[in-house]
């Protein structure tokens, strides 16, 4: 008999200063495909990744379909520190660490992250700050 499968939707947002970003694009496709393996999911198309030469937005730029929905990144590798914008938005539970680990080998400076609800109206569930001296600190403690 098949497990039945009841939704929760929850959608990740961060921002994260990092040390050593991708610059290939297989690399990134790489970290995409370990990422959906760390929190349990499925891809079902991609993932496709980019490098963006646009004057001022330069870096890679990637996303990867899930079968509970997607994942989304973009980097921008000539800031100082190198910064990213990160989302994954699932009907599939999935923890904020698991997310974080997949970031450690980029050398991280900084995380700032919002964690939404978005099974009824969208509500903030955890927001917060990481940074390698801090570790974790929960803003909603």
């Amino acid at each position: 008999m098949q497990e039945e499968f009841v939704p929760y939707h929850q959608h990740l947002l961060m921002k994260i200063w990092i040390q050593n970003p991708p610059k290939e694009v297989e690399v990134l496709n790489k970290w995409f495909v370990d990422l959906v393996h760390k929190v349990k999911m499925e891809v079902v198309a991609g993932p496709t990744s980019v490098y963006v030469n646009y004057p001022g937005n330069e870096g890679l730029t990637g996303t990867v379909t899930l079968a509970t929905s997607h994942a989304s990144i973009h980097i921008w590798d000539r800031y100082n520190p190198p910064m990213a914008q990160f989302d994954i938005y699932s009907c599939k539970c999935f923890t904020l660490e698991d997310v974080l680990e997949q970031f450690e080998p980029w050398g991280i400076v900084k995380i700032e992250w919002v964690m939404i609800d978005r099974n009824e109206s969208p509500a903030i569930t955890n927001q917060g700050v990481w940074t390698p001296q801090l570790q974790y600190v929960n803003e909603n403690s």
